[in-house]
């Protein structure tokens, strides 16, 4: 994207923001011609941004594990309202340095259970529910083996630890997969309430008190943004589209009075989060559906969440989702995203939810 066309994003999307509303604008899904991926609607919808028509390197990819990584680059000619909450996610190339190796080749279950304990975590990059485990994993700075699970290609040490942590022996390997100490667990809210609970370092990302986790299991309950978010992924009509996206919107709403109703509640220093100032289970739990929403109902719907969340005046959630994509943990996970895939995050999103979409629009 040419400064100049970034310009002229960043414009309408100020005039988009500053034009009163009469309700939420209705999305027109049509087909996008020549698209890179067969398309929805085209590229240039995608929050206004260049997704898919900008590149850019960054110096440093991020590792798998350890203390997270800085900021992540932005691309050049992007203005920063074009941006997903401040974070380079929508504007942004990655291209990674160099192709990554295999994560599965060297070693197995029954090798972590002879090992001294360092945690071995399955995860699928692009996936939302892996993500979770991820992030606590980081935030609380675990030395541990991160296997890169490819979901189309899964492969058999995978299979074999889910078989033996998952109570029906015959449904299909998801991820995470989390083993520590010869135990393997499942599931995202409990492998990353597991690594909270059981490693020390890093961010104190428990709640403080049985009140505060009262305030995070209320959130948790709230921010229920995935069933609308698949429902618009797989809509077979505008109609159904419409619908989704409406109950998207409801579910912010919602979101958005919760928010109100911690933070009152908060015996800390104010702040964006859930908890006040401070970052912890219920963003960890919640976070990670943020840019998917962002990059896969922009590409495929037309969707731009930060605008409707702007449009709808819901300022609490605004903060907290500017707080929680501009978290050093989800910046360097979402890097190490492009450079798992060998492609850039925004496309490795778009590739792994096209599998949900069947209806291409008018």
């Amino acid at each position: 994207m040419s400064a100049a066309a970034a310009f002229r994003v960043f414009i309408a999307h100020r005039a988009t923001r500053r034009s009163p509303t009469r309700g939420p604008a209705r999305v027109r899904v049509h087909a996008a011609a020549g698209a890179r991926h067969s398309g929805i609607v085209g590229d240039d919808l995608v929050h206004g941004s260049s997704l898919t028509s900008t590149r850019d390197t960054p110096a440093h990819v991020p590792p798998a594990s350890g203390a997270a990584a800085g900021g992540v680059p932005v691309a050049a000619g992007v203005a920063p309202e074009d941006l997903v909450h401040g974070s380079s996610l929508v504007a942004t190339r990655y291209a990674p340095t160099k192709q990554p190796s295999s994560s599965s080749s060297s070693s197995t279950p029954d090798g972590a259970a002879r090992g001294s304990g360092k945690p071995i975590a399955y995860i699928a990059p692009t996936c939302p529910f892996a993500h979770k485990a991820w992030l606590a994993l980081v935030e609380r700075e675990v030395d541990f083996e991160m296997r890169a699970v490819d979901l189309d290609d899964k492969q058999p040490d995978m299979i074999a630890a889910y078989g033996v942590a998952s109570p029906d022996a015959g449904s299909v390997a998801k991820v995470p997969i989390l083993i520590h100490d010869g135990v393997a667990m499942i599931e995202s809210a409990l492998c990353a309430t597991y690594v909270a609970e059981t490693f020390k370092g890093g961010a104190d990302i428990l709640p403080a008190n049985p009140a505060e986790g009262y305030v995070v299991s209320l959130w948790c309950e709230t921010f229920a943004v995935g069933p609308p978010f698949f429902r618009a992924l797989r809509a077979t009509s505008q109609s159904d589209v419409d619908a989704a996206l409406d109950d998207l919107r409801a579910t912010l709403r919602r979101c958005e009075r919760c928010l109100e109703i911690a933070q009152q509640r908060s015996d800390g220093t104010p702040g964006p989060f859930v908890l006040g100032s401070k970052y912890s289970m219920a963003e960890v739990l919640t976070s990670t559906m943020l840019p998917r929403i962002s990059v896969a109902l922009g590409h495929y719907r037309g969707f731009r969440l930060h605008a409707a969340v702007e449009e709808m005046g819901l300022t609490r959630l605004a903060r907290w989702m500017d707080a929680s994509m501009d978290r050093p943990s989800m910046r360097s996970t979402l890097g190490e995203v492009g450079r798992v895939k060998g492609t850039d995050v925004g496309s490795a999103f778009i590739d792994h939810f096209a599998k949900f979409v069947s209806w291409k629009g008018e």
